[in-house]
């Protein structure tokens, strides 16, 4: 009798999508972009503040490496295996948002503590919160799948914590951070199949609550009203509009040329920062901004097909909810820039200056990547 000595063998293949490569590509450039317009919006700034033409210039570069490595990292890791540890992650957010409160720790900019500053660096908890409750809130309803038609499944414990962590995020307070984080929940909620009249139920609760947050002070209703009368000229918030409009009227088409801006200098606040998108429109015009917008509304549309093409639940929401938090946060960016939101505190993602920020999104463009592999196993047999 003739015996058989096949045997059989497990072989992993990943298989890549398409999304994946546009997605790293897009990532690349608006970074790239960042570098460049940060180099040329900071020299002032640098010189002013810290009697260094280079100083913010050599920090983006370095962040910039760091946020590479991180992306390169986290594409590696199963996102499975960063959502069992997600109730962890929820702990080490809201305790960092907390750390921000004590004095001698958080680090108090303009009347907001936002940052704990470390030896080396300082850390802004509220960037990173926003992809912490992502993966919380994805692990939750992906393990109470069967469960989420129950209000008591959406909260208890998931928005009894993303509520602590709002309210720590109000106490700093960075009202624009709430606003993304909570659009986030809502995107991930719908998303999730979760019933619509809960999702509504909780949506009149959030609204108002944050209306009356929102005229508890007095700036708050200064930037209100001058968003709605934006013909006042008494207002700083108008001030930074009408600077931020003269920057993008005066690039016109094809712009003034890359470091020939007139606004950077001490005129447009934050030039490097919040209204980095006004300097781009002055020096690179039109066709700058255009470019822009075509790159982020690529990411959304790659984003989203990375989340209907997940493998699973847990993936699907977890791709929304990053390509949600970045898409937002460059809108809002761009909307202020141009007037049609009230000013407020939003750096675009991957562009302004800021490593908290940066090293946020690259870590999630990271996990995003990694959702968007296929792992296949498949048998062969060998002898």
């Amino acid at each position: 009798m003739e015996s058989n000595n096949l045997s059989s063998k497990r072989i992993n293949l990943i298989k890549i999508n398409i999304e994946y490569y546009f997605i790293f590509i897009i990532s690349m450039l608006l970074l790239v972009l960042g570098i460049i317009m940060v180099s040329s919006a900071s020299m002032s700034f640098g010189e002013n503040y810290f009697n260094d033409s280079f100083y913010v210039i050599r920090k983006q570069i370095v962040w910039s490496i760091a946020s590479i490595v991180l992306l390169l990292v986290f594409n590696k890791i199963d996102y499975h295996k960063i959502a069992k540890i997600s109730n962890l992650l929820m702990l080490i957010g809201i305790g960092l948002l907390i750390l921000v409160l004590i004095p001698g720790i958080g680090i108090e900019v303009g009347g907001s503590k936002r940052w704990i500053n470390f030896i080396f660096f300082s850390v802004q908890p509220s960037e990173l919160i926003k992809l912490i409750v992502i993966i919380y809130l994805s692990d939750i309803l992906n393990k109470k799948y069967r469960e989420i038609y129950k209000i008591k499944t959406l909260l208890f414990p998931p928005l009894i914590f993303i509520l602590i962590a709002t309210l720590l995020i109000f106490i700093e307070p960075d009202f624009s951070a709430a606003i993304v984080l909570w659009l986030i929940v809502f995107i991930i909620f719908y998303v999730g199949e979760v019933r619509l009249k809960h999702i509504l139920s909780i949506l009149s609760i959030w609204a108002l609550f944050s209306t009356v947050y929102l005229f508890l002070e007095d700036y708050r209703i200064e930037r209100i009203f001058a968003f709605l009368n934006k013909s006042s000229a008494q207002s700083s918030s108008n001030f930074q509009l009408n600077q931020s409009l003269i920057a993008l009227g005066s690039g016109h088409i094809f712009g003034v040329g890359l470091g020939n801006s007139l606004q950077k200098y001490s005129y447009l606040p934050e030039a490097n920062t919040d209204f980095i998108f006004s300097i781009i429109g002055e020096e690179l015009g039109l066709v700058g901004t255009i470019l822009v917008v075509v790159l982020f509304f690529m990411f959304a549309f790659f984003g989203i097909r990375i989340a209907l093409k997940a493998k699973d639940y847990l993936g699907r929401l977890i791709a929304i909810g990053i390509t949600s938090m970045i898409v937002i946060q460059a809108i809002m960016n761009m909307f202020i820039s141009v007037g049609l939101v009230p000013v407020t505190g939003m750096t675009l993602p991957f562009i302004s200056y800021g490593g908290s920020s940066l090293v946020t999104n690259m870590i999630s463009v990271g996990i995003l990547l990694n959702v968007s592999k296929y792992r296949i196993i498949s048998t062969c047999e060998e002898e």
